[in-house]
């Protein structure tokens, strides 16, 4: 019992944020402050306030999907469960002639589904994680695809289009409860010994196992949580918009890598946390609202991404090298 104890002594695996958290933080300061001190329209408040609402709701859909990371897995099929959970939600209000709430529900359902389906596959019979959510992805972008051409043209109804825009204290609630869960989730990181165990089958599996730690369990809930809160956030982001999009969600995948990976998250597992990864959205955030406000054609905003990815997985890979010599 010792031995596991002290196996498990650091239930948040700061190694990775400790590499790159200081650094992280002050690019975001000093990126903000340069934005602040050349663009004027950039402080205001209507823009900042618009961040913070963008970045709240992708702050709920990145929570479960950086668990699959630090479980040593990956979901590339996140965008896509995003774009269904909301185009079904509106699908099934316009089409299915459901209530507002039940069509939430069966949207997040069916989302949680296709998490349940990943993680059963990949625990069950070892499937790659990297291969079989590329395929899901394909396949859910499909269904998507049929969903929206089924809404062309269509707006959404209006009880659905303001339930991003609920707001409480004057806030919008999805800042309130991204603000409230991210406190919830980190203060777990550090203090819950279910935690603990989660990083120690990032960092070694076949260690977890010797403890007596369920390390399937551990992949497959991972897998419905990133399911999860993807479909929410695709749910809000659908309101937000009011009506279907066939580019909803696209990109997604890479976008939330980046930003856990600059967070302190591995391809190799057993490090990151989701303080790190809104802190990596709020990067990126960042870097996207500079480059609209600097006039910069919209395809360069991919090209930051795709440039910060490879950099983010090279620093990933010389740490992990460094950590396994």
């Amino acid at each position: 019992m010792a031995a596991t104890d002290q196996s498990m002594s650091v239930p948040f695996n700061l190694r990775g944020f400790a590499a790159s958290g200081g650094i992280l933080v002050a690019a975001v300061l000093l990126l903000f402050v340069f934005l602040a001190v050349t663009k004027a329209q950039f402080s205001a408040y209507n823009n900042l306030y618009s961040l913070a609402f963008a970045l709240s709701i992708d702050a709920i859909a990145i929570f479960g999907f950086t668990y699959v990371m630090v479980l040593g897995e990956i979901d590339l099929s996140v965008g896509a469960v995003y774009a269904l959970a909301g185009t079904l939600t509106g699908w099934l209000l316009k089409v299915g002639g459901l209530d507002l709430y039940p069509a939430i529900v069966l949207a997040l359902c069916v989302a949680t589904a296709v998490g349940f389906a990943n993680g059963f596959l990949v625990t069950r019979f070892k499937v790659n994680s990297l291969m079989l959510t590329i395929g899901t992805l394909i396949l859910v972008q499909g269904v998507v695809g049929v969903l929206a051409t089924d809404l062309v043209g269509g707006v959404y109804p209006r009880d659905f289009r303001l339930l991003a825009k609920t707001r409480w204290f004057g806030i919008n609630a999805t800042i309130i409860v991204a603000g409230f869960a991210l406190a919830v989730l980190v203060f777990l990181q550090l203090r819950s010994s279910l935690f603990r165990k989660m990083y120690l089958v990032g960092e070694n599996s076949e260690t977890a196992r010797i403890y007596g730690i369920r390390t399937d369990a551990f992949k497959l809930w991972a897998f419905v949580a990133s399911a999860f809160f993807a479909g929410v956030g695709g749910v809000l982001t659908a309101s937000r918009l009011t009506h279907a999009s066939t580019d909803m969600g696209v990109g997604l995948e890479f976008t939330y890598v980046t930003a856990a990976i600059l967070g302190g998250a591995s391809l190799y597992g057993g490090r990151g946390g989701v303080g790190g990864s809104v802190l990596g959205l709020l990067f990126l955030a960042l870097i996207l609202n500079g480059l609209v406000m600097y006039n910069v054609n919209p395809l360069a905003q991919q090209v930051a991404i795709g440039v910060l990815l490879i950099c983010a997985v090279l620093v990933d890979m010389i740490i992990n090298k460094k950590e396994g010599a």
